[in-house]
């Protein structure tokens, strides 16, 4: 994968370049943009959003699915979303001029890309040699009009091998409310459209996954009668999904949304996850960091995830290691997977870390180590610690530092 975000001036991001990787992580205090920039990504990678060039769509109302829309009116704005060399753009900066009004106007910039560069330079020889060589000249002089055309349509095809699936961190009520959201909907009860999407594939989800066994939490999902069971491991009674403990439901919708499409092979997915670790206990998150990049390794799927939990970096680091160590190592591969399930490893070639702050976005992977480096969350837990000896300092009637 080779894609690229550039924003700058768009809500709370001032300036900031994302190299997205198979596995991409954003960290950073409330409100710096981590979620910005995932739902930007989930906007440009859903596999409809090439269709809308052909629509009367606005910007503003693919943006608002994400609650973004109010963003647009920031001065000298600008977006720049690389696909492997096509770019898509759109900004404010001009003068007189409303670039915001369509999607058409996001390809400006599409013959990046070598290929459609090689179209370009020898569109007119290849229009001579072909059937339509009595027109020539006519074909010629609409040579930015066909190639563009023919270009919309390829970045159309490519685009549908993939799409984006956006899992909310509001998720949890999902569980909690069961199936009473059929009355939720029917009453048009003002909710994010994220959620509602969400909740819309959820419910597909739970239709066709009847049972789900989950080691890491020691317990089964369960589908019986309609309803949402947790059966918990030595145990025999089934628990309602929306009286289990808040960790499980707010991990089940993840687990099932992810488990959904895992079983669907014709398209590959990109999955937006807003803060895994909600509601878990330290040894329940790595746990469940596991589960989703075997899930997602194994059918080719790529990851976005915004978080606040150092066990969750710190995890993350140990997937990357046994990664080196077993490619360093090949003859103690199997030991090392007895370690780190070999499925989770994550090569550090296909990682990023990005901490995001202050309207910008610094790289936490060290190119040397290939493992994050220093952070905020470090640096926290630092200052409680400095903390904490100062008070000792100060029990025993000492200077403090």
């Amino acid at each position: 994968m080779n894609e690229q975000l550039i924003v700058k001036n768009f809500g709370p991001i001032k300036d900031a370049t994302v190299d997205f990787k198979k596995v991409t992580v954003f960290i950073g205090p409330t409100g710096g943009g981590k979620s910005t920039l995932a739902k930007l990504a989930a906007v440009f990678r859903k596999s409809d959003f090439i269709n809308l060039i052909d629509s009367e769509a606005t910007i503003e109302q693919i943006l608002s699915e994400y609650e973004l829309e109010d963003y647009l009116k920031r001065s000298n704005l600008y977006i720049e979303w690389n696909n492997n060399g096509t770019i898509f753009e759109f900004s404010n900066r001009k003068r007189n001029s409303n670039p915001i009004n369509g999607i058409k106007e996001l390809i400006t910039n599409v013959y990046e890309n070598p290929f459609h560069k090689d179209i370009i330079e020898n569109f007119s020889e290849l229009i001579k040699k072909s059937k339509y060589k009595d027109i020539a000249n006519e074909l010629i002089d609409k040579k930015e009009e066909i190639i563009r055309n023919y270009i919309v349509e390829r970045l159309k095809e490519e685009l549908y091998k993939s799409s984006a699936e956006y899992i909310p961190a509001e998720r949890i009520l999902l569980s909690t409310i069961g199936n009473s959201w059929a009355g939720i909907i029917r009453d048009d009860i003002n909710l994010p459209k994220a959620l509602v999407n969400f909740a819309n594939t959820y419910a597909k989800a739970r239709k066709e996954i009847k049972k789900l066994k989950l080691d890491f939490l020691s317990l089964s999902y369960l589908r019986l009668n309609e309803h949402d069971y947790i059966s918990i491991k030595n145990k025999k009674i089934n628990i309602p999904l929306e009286k289990a403990a808040s960790g499980i439901q707010s991990t089940i919708p993840l687990i099932l949304i992810i488990e959904y499409f895992s079983r669907q092979k014709n398209k590959q997915r990109n999955f937006v996850i807003e803060e895994p670790e909600l509601n878990l206990y330290p040894s329940t998150q790595q746990g469940l960091l596991n589960w989703i990049i075997s899930k997602c390794s194994s059918n080719s799927n790529d990851i976005i995830m915004t978080t606040h939990s150092p066990y969750i970096l710190s995890h993350l680091n140990l997937l990357l290691y046994a990664y080196q160590v077993a490619e360093k190592h090949p003859d103690r591969a199997e030991d090392v997977a007895k370690i780190v399930p070999r499925a989770s490893w994550i090569n550090p070639q296909e990682f990023a870390c990005y901490q995001v702050e202050n309207g910008g976005v610094q790289s936490l992977v060290n190119a040397e180590l290939g493992l994050i480096d220093n952070n905020e969350l470090d640096a926290l837990s630092g200052d409680a610690a400095d903390a904490f000896d100062n008070l000792i300092r100060l029990s025993k009637g000492v200077a403090v530092r």
